[in-house]
């Protein structure tokens, strides 16, 4: 019993180290050509995601186009046992003005799983409302959601009806179903 709980604290200090690590990571100022880079590659992050997602769903272009905006995230996820921890990075835009907002994103969760994986998350905000609550502020966001996924192949639901959620395969592989929430915030150093 002692044995599980100490294994139980570890995965839960790995989870959060994971987790945090990449609201550390912004602290640190990048130089301004090391920003510009930045902000062309999550560009670039975004396109790629988006062509991934229209191969594998070629209606979502319409949805995607239609929207009031949408994000793109890259996303590595560790499921160890009944913890989840997720850091990803990405950018949102608005289809109206076409302003890049840089982000990155931390998730908490739990529920039974085991595995290392790489998903593209895409969000398609239907309403100027649920764009704007997810960048509350301009700040940080957030969707509560839940997702249930057997090796590369996933599904997540929004319990907000005014976002879509889609996520397309990466690397790796997991078996877990999971629930928890996620925060969304602006990546200070590119702003």
């Amino acid at each position: 019993m002692r044995n599980t709980r100490t294994m139980l604290a570890a995965a839960l200090v790995g989870v959060a180290a994971a987790t945090i690590a990449p609201v550390r990571a912004q602290d640190a100022q990048p130089t301004p050509e090391a920003r510009e880079s930045e902000r062309a590659a999550r560009l670039r992050l975004a396109e790629e995601g988006l062509q991934k997602l229209y191969t594998l769903q070629p209606d979502a272009r319409t949805a995607v186009e239609q929207a009031v905006g949408y994000a793109v995230f890259e996303v590595d996820s560790i499921y160890a046992v009944l913890l989840v921890g997720q850091r990803g990075k990405g950018v949102l835009i608005d289809n109206k003005t076409k302003k890049p907002t840089f982000m990155i994103s931390s998730r908490v969760g739990t529920g039974p799983g085991v595995g290392k994986q790489s998903v593209w998350q895409i969000f398609v905000f239907k309403s100027p409302s649920a764009m704007d609550q997810f960048l509350v502020g301009g700040k940080a966001g957030g969707d509560l959601g839940a997702s249930v996924s057997t090796g590369k192949e996933g599904m997540v639901r929004s319990f907000n009806p005014s976002i879509d959620i889609y996520q397309v395969p990466g690397a790796g592989i997991a078996v877990q179903a999971s629930w928890g929430g996620t925060v969304y915030t602006v990546d200070s150093a590119l702003e």
